[in-house]
């Protein structure tokens, strides 16, 4: 038996890493038994996964697959049906791969949050031919739903939901085999590596920042006036210096494009830098992440490495997943902003300073769970073993 990964992407996105390489731990299976589907092997190869995981190049467009794509899209106007044509191309080399002695994983953390698409393809195309399929630690909020989504959902042998308020709204939906446990990540460990020389300065808050809770076009959104106000505070009031943390590294959403708009305004203070992180990969990027006083984080996997380390955190959520996986923490409402829709210039800041006052409390409390809470993670073993 194989266990197949066909939304894996790449590493660029370090969340991916992070969850295919806890994967592997908790499989506990030879390289052989785990086939991962990449659309970068090179980054992946450097961030060491080919050493525990057979990985396959996926698929590129040929120009002739273009041309005719071009001209479909002409005809074809609902844009999950243009994507078809796509998903066809790229994922039935692969999932042709599979067998019914085989279990799809199907990756990817919050793939369902967003619109219809490669999750559902390749789930309904191994359903068809009755192979085993698992959405593996999933978030889906109730704005995310259609009908599309629901069928599919349906169709999977098991769910696999990363935090509670996922679990309650599909078992409200009237799915079965709904199974919960924490996000995978949650059990790597950080590796040590070189720290930037800000640590050794003093105590430094970090700060992950993405353009799905930002904007690249300047400072004048009102997220972009929380982050002046934040960063305004911390230089004027603190002694505490800034480490900006980039976590994705993938074209547009590459998480450096905001993080160079920050720096570039602060370019006078000293007390402000850029993490060279894409040479890190995922552990060692939570081992600097682990050695912060503070962390705020709009990435999930991010604010994942501070959770596990103990680290006083304010996630920078927009969907479930941030509230459901604080909520099973028992981390408090205050410890969240909601960085799309905000309501004033204050919220970051107002999360800050309530972090930054109770930060004692708050790593005394993760320290007490997280080794039980993340112990939860290893039954998601049991539960493949029992399809």
């Amino acid at each position: 038996m194989k266990y197949y990964l066909p939304i894996h992407i790449n590493g660029g996105n370090r969340g991916c890493e992070a969850i295919t390489k806890a994967t592997m731990d908790i499989l506990g299976c030879t390289k052989e038994q785990l086939v991962v589907y990449s659309s970068n092997i090179e980054i992946d190869r450097s961030l060491g996964l080919e050493q525990r995981v057979t990985l396959v190049a996926r698929k590129q467009f040929s120009f002739l697959f273009k041309v005719i794509r071009k001209i479909r899209n002409v005809f074809v106007k609902e844009q999950y049906s243009r994507n078809l044509f796509t998903y066809n191309y790229l994922y039935n080399p692969f999932l042709r791969k599979i067998t019914k002695h085989d279990i799809m994983l199907s990756t990817g953390g919050d793939m369902m949050c967003y619109a219809d698409n490669e999750v559902i393809y390749t789930n309904e195309y191994l359903y068809d031919r009755r192979i085993r399929t698992v959405l593996w630690g999933c978030s889906i909020g109730e704005e995310n739903l259609t009908f599309r989504k629901l069928e599919t959902l349906k169709h999977f042998s098991a769910i696999y939901a990363r935090e509670s308020l996922t679990k309650e709204l599909l078992l409200k939906k009237g799915l079965k085999n709904i199974f919960l446990f924490p996000d995978p990540a949650f059990i790597l460990k950080a590796e040590a590596c070189k720290l930037p020389s800000c640590f050794a300065s003093g105590k430094v808050v970090g700060i992950n920042i993405s353009n799905f809770v930002s904007s690249e076009d300047g400072f004048n959104t009102l997220f972009g006036k929380n982050l002046i106000k934040l960063i305004d505070y911390i230089i004027e009031n603190t002694s505490y210096h800034i480490l900006l943390v980039p976590h994705v590294f993938w074209g547009a959403q590459d998480d450096r494009i905001i993080c160079n708009l920050v720096k570039d305004r602060y370019i006078s203070k000293k007390r402000i830098s850029l993490l060279d992180a894409d040479c890190l990969n995922y552990c060692q990027l939570r081992y600097v992440i682990s050695n912060c006083t503070i962390f705020m984080g709009a990435r999930t996997h991010a604010v994942i490495s501070a959770y596990s380390t103990c680290v006083p955190t304010v996630a920078i959520g927009y969907s479930i997943k941030s509230r459901g996986i604080a909520k099973d923490l028992q981390l408090p409402e205050t410890t969240l902003v909601d960085g799309v829709h905000l309501i004033n210039d204050q919220q970051l800041l107002n999360a800050f300073q309530y972090v930054n006052d109770h930060k004692l409390e708050i790593r005394k409390h993760l320290e007490n769970i997280i080794s039980e809470y993340t112990s939860q993670v290893w039954e998601a073993k049991k539960m493949l073993d029992s399809l």
